[in-house]
């Protein structure tokens, strides 16, 4: 936590804490049985533009069944899944935040993710016109080979924050 007086602890978050700890509590709505999750794109005031989480398209009939039920790549055996996702109906929640606002995606904002950013998430993010990422590590979610996502975010010009609870 930060303070405005030297020597003093502060008693509010800071607005990483703040808006990584939304994230979280935002990926709960996610229906995936393997990782749930946020996304919170806010802008350089940290209001808030978009948030979304990792799920099927809009009108996908999935019943609030948890994704087991209705996904493929869910379905299969591990070790048998599509690394890229391309068996799977679901959006991750950076394209869903992005895409949930025109408006949001031309700010030069923050965006809060709640697990390492795919290259493709990170291709849409570079290109989305916001500044910065901040993501909370998910060691599940290291074998998307985030330097590579990172490396080219910061290539494009963005300001990569690993974050560490």
């Amino acid at each position: 936590m930060q303070s405005n007086s030297p020597g003093l602890p502060s008693i509010r978050p800071t607005w990483d804490d703040t808006w990584l700890g939304a994230a979280r509590v935002l990926s709960s709505r996610s229906l995936c049985s393997r990782a749930q999750v946020g996304a919170i794109i806010v802008d350089e005031q940290h209001r808030v533009l978009a948030s979304c989480y990792n799920g099927p398209p809009r009108s996908f009939p999935h019943n609030n069944d948890r994704c087991v039920a209705w996904c493929h790549r869910a379905a299969g055996a591990p070790g048998t899944r599509d690394p890229d996702y391309d068996d799977c109906p679901a959006l991750h929640a950076e394209a869903n935040a992005i895409s949930a606002s025109e408006y949001a995606a031309r700010q030069r904002g923050t965006i809060y993710v709640t697990s390492h950013v795919c290259f493709g998430c990170a291709k849409l993010i570079a290109n989305s016109g916001l500044a910065r990422l901040v993501v909370a590590p998910d060691d599940e979610a290291a074998w998307r080979r985030p330097d590579r996502s990172y490396d080219l975010l910061r290539q494009c010009g963005l300001e990569v924050d690993i974050y560490a609870a």
